[in-house]
């Protein structure tokens, strides 16, 4: 059973529940998801069933969008509602909506330099931050670039503000949030997160966990429907394309990053991905 499906996770389970529900339910052991969200945030999950697992890094670039609630005053060790809290504000400084506009455009928006929250799965030496953090062991972070394409404002009534961002892979919006309560002279933790988009599969293509049926399962070319084909019409070709004979793909030349192996039935055989080096790569094969 191959295919993908997009999830609306609930709060309150983590992403592996997810994982989980969908191998009860559809009796299938190779199952994993594209972006992990943490128990408390909801929105869209990626899983893929079967050999699709191997095609994660056609979501690795994706752009993703989320609406996250903040609440100024207090901040918390994993910089979100399910932390302890590390300190609490002296002073209360309501900015207007305006002022808080134009502080979040002037400072979020466009390449930016992020610090990621030591509970995170940045790893350390090896070792994944959040867990040296739940060993009280000290966790430093190097800061990273990354991109917000865009940030808007949706509501404020402080404590609480609320943003719609899209941003680029690795951002972490806990950081955001910690961040804006930093740079107003406020601290700020993450109350709610919601992820819904990633890339354009949005929150509205999405499912619930109880509709984990098989007829909701998407195909690659559900997915990836403007990932060019070429047809394999000799079956000793497609014979040896299934059996992982790479010296096949050798002789193709196409101008997109991807192109997609396909039998007569349009069934995917393999997709051939160009790599920095502008050679041909074996990247997924549906034996």
């Amino acid at each position: 059973m191959k295919g993908f499906l997009i999830i609306n996770k609930p709060t309150s389970i983590t992403s592996f529940d997810v994982i989980r529900s969908v191998r009860n339910k559809l009796k299938e052991k190779k199952v994993g998801h594209v972006g992990t969200l943490d128990p408390f945030a909801s929105g869209v999950l990626i899983v893929a069933l079967d050999r699709f697992n191997k095609l994660f890094f056609l979501f690795d670039e994706l752009d993703k969008e989320y609406i996250a609630t903040g609440v100024f005053g207090e901040s918390r060790d994993t910089d979100d509602i399910e932390g302890k809290t590390l300190e609490i504000s002296n002073i209360e400084n309501k900015l207007s909506k305006e002022e808080l506009e134009n502080i979040i455009k002037k400072n979020f928006l466009g390449e930016i330099e992020q610090k990621p929250p030591i509970y995170s799965a940045k790893k350390i030496n090896g070792e994944r931050a959040y867990k040296l953090a739940r060993q009280n062991k000290t966790v430093e972070l190097k800061s990273v670039k990354v991109n917000i394409n865009s940030i808007e404002l949706l509501e404020y009534n402080y404590p609480y503000f609320t943003i719609k961002v899209s941003v680029s892979k690795g951002t972490y919006i806990r950081s955001i949030i910690r961040d804006i309560g930093i740079i107003t002279n406020n601290l700020a933790y993450t109350k709610d997160l919601k992820r819904t988009a990633i890339g354009e599969f949005t929150i509205n293509n999405s499912i619930s966990i109880d509709k984990i049926f098989e007829e909701n399962i998407l195909s690659f070319f559900d997915m990836f429907n403007k990932i060019k084909k070429e047809v394999v019409e000799d079956k000793s070709d497609i014979r040896q394309i299934l059996c992982g004979n790479t010296k096949l793909i050798e002789h193709y030349n196409f101008d997109d990053k991807h192109i997609a192996l396909v039998d007569n039935s349009n069934n995917l055989l393999a997709l051939i991905t160009k790599n920095n080096k502008n050679e041909n790569v074996f990247s997924f094969v549906n034996s």
